[in-house]
This record gives structure tokens, C-alpha cells and sequence, in this order.
């Protein structure tokens, strides 16, 4: 995995700014502020002060670009404060966006579709890869891909998911159908029902024969292709040879004991794919 990047210059100053020569991110994730919550905010700097200095950059015409402290700054403004501590750093635009996004993960729960969609963005803008991106925000590569994954859901289904409180393991599940009516019918009746994502699992199975639906993975039916074995081998090595033309490197080897076959198929972790498959 690559390493983190140190996204904050160690020489940074701290100034005293006005709120109106700060302009917000460009980059910030969060779709919603919830106005209760800024209220709370607002209350408790009033009562112990702002403990935690904005984060600027400079922009055109000597003013400041917000980085991160988007809810600090509301927090402000409703309070009817005019100055506010801030740290200036000298960042790039990637790494501006990078430090909005991770501000908004580790300060306060951030929606999963809107960090998913400010990730995607990082990622076409700024021209990093997504094991970089993930190393950034310590996550690992395969859950910022599953994380990805969920902008495949349209936009009806998003809406859904964000409004009705839905968890990031039922947007998940709804991966699952492929027909987008489908899936947000599944979506409402999750809502209304209050389904657990075991149920909405269970419910995608069930009506998985339905037309425009994928069904989950069922057992392949082996035992009707056990008389003749060479079929099933063939198929799994065909399986093997699909893995490596998608990237994976995997690799099998039969083994044939006259009355019996042993298939040892390998996957080995992400990198070079071996260069020896014996199938």
C-alpha cells in the first residue's frame, strides 16, 4: 500500500482573519448540514471559544479559500462573529479536497454516498490512483472500490437510500439487482418496512427469479455435471482463465487419480500475475 501522504506543510501560522474575506471549498463533500447541529456548535464556541482554528489556503486578490472547518465557519456566521483564528498552508487543489474530505470523516459522520462522490471526484480530477487514495484516507483499496461502487446505484435510489436512513450495508445489498425500477422498489419497501439488511438480503434472493432482477449467487447444480467429470473440470478451468483475463492472477492444476480429480486453483494477493498458470 502506498504511504500517506503528509497532506499539511510543517510550517504553518496561525492569523486572525475576517469571516467575510473567506470564501468556502470548492471541494467540500458534505452535501447537508443539519441546522440543529450547527446550532449546538454555535453554543458551545459561544460558551468555551473556538478550541480549533479554521484551515485556509490564499486565494486570487489576497482573501482565503476554506480547506476544512466548513461547519466551524457556519457556526460563526449564526453566532455573529466577524474574526476567527485560522491556520494558512500553502496546499495543492488535490491536496485541498483530500483534507476537506478527511476533515468531514474524522470530525463528524459523513453520509457514505456523499464521501463516495467526493472520492470519485479526487479521483478524476486530481489524478490519483485509487490505492492512493485509499492509503490517504486509511482505508484499504477494496473498500474504497466497494465505496465507489454504490454511485452505481441511480440517482431515484440514492435519494431514497439518503432519505430514508438506509445503512451503507443495504445500499450495498441492492447492488445486487440489476434492473434500477427494482431496486428502488426494494429500496421503499426497505424504508417503510424498517427491513434489516439481513431481510433486504433475504427478500433480493427470494425475488431474484424476477424479470430485470439479478439473482444472488446459488450453488451451481455440480451434482447433475458429476457424470461427466471432464465437463466440470473444463469449467472450472475456463473459470480460472476468465479471473486472469479481468487482471486477477489466479492459476489451477488437475490432478487425476483415475477414480477421482483434484483441482487446486490459487489466487494469489494484488500484484504481478504469476507466469506460470499449469492449466
Amino acid at each position: 500500500m502506498p504511504a500517506r501522504p503528509r497532506l499539511i506543510p510543517q510550517e504553518k501560522r496561525v492569523v486572525r482573519i475576517e469571516l467575510e474575506r473567506i470564501a468556502p471549498s470548492p471541494y467540500q463533500p458534505r452535501r447537508d448540514a443539519d441546522p440543529d447541529a450547527i446550532a449546538a456548535l454555535a453554543e458551545s464556541i459561544r460558551c468555551f471559544g473556538l478550541l480549533s482554528p479554521l484551515l485556509v489556503r490564499r486565494s486570487s486578490g489576497g482573501d482565503y479559500e476554506l480547506i476544512a472547518g466548513e461547519r466551524r465557519l457556519r457556526a460563526l456566521k449564526l453566532l455573529g462573529w466577524s474574526h476567527a483564528d485560522a491556520i494558512v498552508a500553502a496546499v495543492r487543489d488535490r491536496d485541498s479536497a483530500l483534507i476537506g474530505l478527511i476533515e468531514n470523516v474524522q470530525r463528524e459522520e459523513l453520509h457514505y454516498l456523499d464521501e463516495a462522490e467526493a472520492c470519485r471526484r479526487i479521483l478524476r480530477e486530481h489524478g490519483l490512483s485509487q490505492e492512493e487514495l485509499a492509503a490517504a484516507l486509511g482505508r484499504s483499496p477494496s473498500a474504497l472500490a466497494n465505496l465507489l461502487r454504490l454511485l452505481r446505484l441511480s440517482r431515484e435510489v440514492q435519494i431514497c437510500v439518503r432519505t430514508g436512513g438506509l445503512s451503507e450495508r443495504h445500499a450495498r445489498a441492492l447492488l445486487g439487482v440489476s434492473d434500477a425500477a427494482e431496486q428502488l422498489r426494494l429500496a421503499k419497501l426497505a424504508v417503510e418496512s424498517k427491513l434489516s439488511v439481513r431481510e433486504l438480503e433475504a427478500l433480493i434472493v427470494r425475488d431474484g427469479d424476477k424479470p430485470g432482477s439479478k439473482p444472488a449467487a446459488k450453488p451451481s447444480p455440480i451434482s447433475g455435471l458429476a457424470k461427466d467429470r471432464r465437463l466440470v473440470v473444463n469449467a472450472l478451468k475456463e473459470t480460472v482463465r476468465q479471473l486472469r483475463r479481468i487482471g486477477v492472477p489466479a492459476s489451477s492444476r488437475v490432478e487425476n487419480h483415475g477414480d477421482s480429480y483434484d483441482i487446486i486453483v490459487t489466487i494469489r494477493p494484488a500484484g504481478p500475475a504469476a507466469t506460470c498458470c499449469r492449466d
